[in-house]
């Protein structure tokens, strides 16, 4: 998988955090829409899995 989100969703009890890994940034809009309600949605956070060329730099990445 590419990415790994992070769905917080606000609940009675406090906050629910639910992680799901993707390969596509495209599949977030399915899990959201799947729901719970994307209004009870505090925060969705996005991170990159990086499994090659953790170093990489933008310089870099244009000359190759």
């Amino acid at each position: 998988m590419r990415w790994s989100v992070e769905i917080i969703y606000r609940t009675e009890s406090g906050e629910n955090v639910v992680d799901y890994y993707i390969e596509e940034l495209e599949e977030l809009q399915d899990i959201v829409e799947r729901g719970p309600d994307w209004n009870t949605i505090v925060a969705i956070n996005i991170d990159l899995i990086r499994v090659c060329s953790p170093d990489l730099t933008v310089e870099q990445a244009t000359t190759t």
